[in-house]
């Protein structure tokens, strides 16, 4: 367990104490670099400079790693290199220590090490500066305790944290998020913690344990995922009993028929209700072994493993699952939330070009009804989007899982409205599945086109910008996905328009844009906007030479 934090936090203090209450040796990093170079870390600073103490740094923490388990005490500044970043996140769990700056400069001006460096400017002003560059740094990799009391009492909060996975101190004094959890997801039927980051499906057996989940296990996973990931989950589960079912993936198999093949399979187990079924894939998966445990022996509890990034941000989020009928998309289901989500990145990597695309459209579209700072990061980052790179990719996925999370606590089986506008761009892009038979169409550029329409029709009605509309455009031109469906048939788009779940009486309840970060459901879209959104849509090279 590594304990990060800015000088001033508690870390060798704390880390003791800890290491005493988990029977754990203690490590203190810096005093383990001083005794190498057989001088003090202001020295070694002074006679050989910063980028000689990193590397020294660097090779410190490498060989604790390949140690056998302890409580390791770090430098403020060793979270900085990505490298040490990622070291940490595969040898154990890390806990960030936060205070604010002032307790920092008060603790500082009573220890007797004044040679502190990188503070020789004045301790307010250079912990101020240090915590603007490594708060979000520290945040990508540990799990936050507040760290301004007793160290005590900053044990007592790390032990909460190892204990209940993730829960809030009711004061908001001892909040944590453990150890990588971007998001505690809190309902009326569940709550459960979301952990983002990379190297999660090795820590599988710990995180599933920190999260309440210690039982015989009943695994689905994608065939595809299987065979390029399947080993890494077999050994994150070593100490747990489990069972491994491997099957085809595939919006052509999210159907009654998978369903029932699932029962037939599980049910040969002889499951018990206090075992957990695990969905390893993306969204189909997810969809029908969500569906699968909420109905065998009338209810079991899941865990969510999404492998795709429209799965991560979107279908593993919120208890939705269910399967497709002939006559639409997702017209059979339940609403059952996970016990727990593990979205790794590392997975995504394997993603074909076209896959990953298709994720990002459900990010662009949280962004575009509830974020419009976030929308500009998207634009800001997506060339490093596309390319998945680590840390603008968990950034991305962590807040885009934040603002659906906000929807899903307000509005968990979607029937207030607030849920709703997580729909904008679905209209139509359900429609456009439906009518290509769901073998043409990624989910995620379906929703692309049908925002497409949507921001359309909200421009056209005087809801939505005209620059704002382009914008979207271009991000999701830009981010590789399509804006048009020539070959769909009309009239396939009109029947399936007929069946969608959000149709009110003889209107169809459209989510649209009204200003980017804000979203509205309205019926009162003219017919005449829908025929021609249509026609934009599906047949936009005939539209242009008229």
């Amino acid at each position: 367990m590594f304990l990060i934090g800015l000088s001033g936090s508690g870390k060798s203090t704390v880390g003791p104490l800890l290491a005493r209450q988990l029977a754990l040796p203690f490590v203190d990093l810096d005093a383990t670099i001083a005794r190498t170079a057989g001088k003090s870390i202001p020295e070694i600073f002074r006679d050989e400079g910063e980028a000689t103490f990193r590397e020294l740094e660097r090779a410190a923490l490498a060989r604790i790693c390949a140690r056998p388990a302890s409580v390791v005490a770090t430098g403020g500044g060793l979270p900085v290199d990505a490298r040490n970043r990622e070291a940490m996140r595969r040898a154990g769990d890390v806990i960030w220590l936060d205070a604010p700056i002032s307790t920092l400069v008060e603790r500082l001006s009573r220890a007797e090490d004044h040679g502190r460096p990188l503070l020789q400017d004045g301790a307010a002003e250079g912990l101020a500066r240090l915590e603007r560059d490594r708060r979000s740094l520290y945040a990508e990799v540990g799990a936050r305790v507040g760290a301004d009391c007793a160290p005590t009492e900053v044990v007592d909060r790390i032990l909460v944290a190892l204990r209940d996975g993730g829960a809030s101190d009711p004061g908001g004094e001892a909040t944590v998020n453990y150890p990588p959890a971007s998001v505690v997801v809190r309902t009326p039927s569940q709550t459960y913690p979301i952990y983002v980051g990379d190297g999660l499906l090795e820590r599988a057996a710990g995180l599933l344990r920190a999260s309440g989940v210690d039982a015989p296990l009943h695994v689905v996973v994608d065939a595809r995922v299987d065979a390029l990931h399947g080993a890494r989950l077999r050994a994150g589960l070593e100490g747990i009993r489990f069972t491994w079912h491997s099957i085809a993936g595939g919006e052509e198999r999210k159907t009654l028929e998978s369903v029932s093949c699932l029962y037939d399979a599980l049910l040969a187990e002889r499951p018990e209700r206090g075992h957990v079924i695990v969905a390893f894939g993306g969204g189909v998966i997810g969809d029908l072994v969500g569906f699968v445990a909420a109905t065998i022996l009338r209810g079991v509890r899941f865990v969510q493993i999404p492998t795709t990034v429209l799965a991560q941000v979107d279908s593993s989020v919120g208890g939705k699952v269910g399967f497709d009928h002939p006559r639409g998309k997702n017209l059979i289901g339940a609403f059952h939330q996970p016990s727990l989500v593990l979205a790794d990145r590392e997975v995504l990597t394997t993603l074909p070009p076209r896959e990953v695309a298709a994720g990002w459209a459900e990010v662009v579209k949280i962004a575009v009804v509830q974020d419009a700072a976030f929308f500009d990061e998207i634009e800001r980052t997506s060339e490093k989007l596309r390319a998945l790179e680590p840390h603008a990719t968990v950034t991305a996925i962590r807040k885009a899982v934040q603002l659906k999370a906000r929807l899903v606590e307000e509005d968990e089986r979607d029937v207030t409205g607030a849920r709703a506008i997580l729909n904008y761009g679905h209209t139509i892009g359900h429609a456009l599945e439906a009518a290509t038979g769901y073998e043409t169409l990624l989910h995620g550029e379906a929703v692309a086109i049908g925002m497409a329409a949507a921001a359309h029709i909200a421009t056209t009605m005087g809801l939505h910008p005209p620059d704002a509309t382009e914008r979207q455009r271009q991000l999701l031109l830009g981010l590789g996905l399509p804006q048009s469906c020539e070959f769909a048939e009309r009239a396939d788009v009109h029947a399936a328009l007929g069946l969608d779940k959000k149709r009110v009486g003889s209107r169809l309840a459209w989510i649209l844009p009204a200003g980017l970060g804000r979203g509205r459901v309205t019926s009162d879209v003219p017919d005449e906007l829908v025929e021609r959104a249509i026609d934009l849509v599906t047949r936009p090279a005939r539209l242009a030479q008229s």
